[in-house]
């Protein structure tokens, strides 16, 4: 089954922190850690993961800690998942994926290359503004998926 991992998870956790108020809050990656309960090992590892790919920056010195590198509405759920874990393919044969054993034969390749867009633009365009603060993009249709589907 589809799910982020628990490092997506904790990384949203660490990023919600920092996105409230302004987005400029500051804190450390123990503080956050003890404060969500997260070990704090991992929790600067995801940290130091974010900043190399500039989703956050840290602050050196006493009074240092983290910060979002960018506004949290410019900061989408795609480019959160490829700094944890790399790119998302749903099965092999989409995305960066080399195919299978199937893929000269397989009657799904075209359709789950449709669902690789569609997911992949849905995480492109979910910020972290939106999940941050549960406001939802008013011109999506939540009963759009009764009128989808597949092309033939």
């Amino acid at each position: 089954m589809l799910k982020l991992s628990k490092k997506v998870d904790y990384g949203l956790i660490l990023l919600g922190e920092l996105g409230q108020g302004n987005g400029r809050e500051q804190s450390s990656a123990r503080e956050m850690a003890l404060r969500h309960k997260l070990p704090p090992h991992m929790a600067a590892n995801i940290l130091k993961a974010l900043a190399a790919a500039g989703l956050v920056t840290s602050v050196r010195g006493a009074q240092g800690g983290y910060q979002l590198g960018r506004p949290a509405e410019q900061i989408t759920l795609s480019q959160i998942v490829e700094a944890l874990e790399g790119p998302v393919n749903l099965v092999d044969c989409v995305g960066t994926g080399t195919g299978c054993d199937l893929t000269l034969s397989c009657p799904t390749m075209k359709p789950m290359r449709v669902v690789q867009r569609r997911f992949q633009l849905f995480m492109d365009t979910l910020t972290l503004a939106e999940i941050i603060f549960g406001r939802e993009d008013p011109t999506l249709d939540p009963k759009a998926h009764e009128n989808a589907h597949l092309p033939g």
